[in-house]
């Protein structure tokens, strides 16, 4: 085997690994809440009757592919403000928080729209002060966020 291509999968695997070890369960938190929403999405509307649309689920889609997109930019800027800093000759004696402030967003709003979802199909899932604390909290997100 060549010994170019044997560098460059272990370039590969060893920058995968890394990145793995330090991102790697904050986008399989994502990704799994991600996958409960939509799969309780798709049973809330087949048992309320609203019923499947092609445009709410492209719609719907587009959403969930704009929160990876949301997170990967987290990623992005904790590897990217600590270089600028270095370029700049200042020191950040800190590590930045960026992909793990906007994996708890994204969770914790997938998290009120499964619970949502789940009181829909069935107000007997969970009790109710659960769905209006949650109610709460979502209503409280949307007021810091306009």
């Amino acid at each position: 085997m060549d010994n170019r291509f044997k560098w460059i999968v272990s370039v590969v695997c060893g920058a995968a690994a890394t990145f793995y070890q330090q991102y790697g369960l904050l986008i399989v938190f994502v990704c799994i809440a991600i996958v409960f929403d939509s799969v309780t999405g798709v049973i809330k509307a087949k048992t309320t009757g609203e019923g499947l649309s092609s445009k709410k689920g492209w719609k719907g889609f587009w959403k969930k592919i704009a929160l990876l997109v949301g997170l990967l930019f987290g990623i992005y800027l904790d590897y990217v403000v600590p270089l600028l800093f270095f370029k700049a000759g200042l020191t950040l004696d800190i590590d930045l928080p960026f992909a793990l402030i906007i994996c708890c967003y994204i969770v914790l709003n997938e998290c009120i729209s499964i619970a949502e979802n789940l009181y829909l199909i069935n107000p007997d899932i969970m009790p109710k002060w659960i769905a209006n604390l949650l109610k709460v909290a979502k209503d409280k997100i949307e007021d810091n966020t306009q």
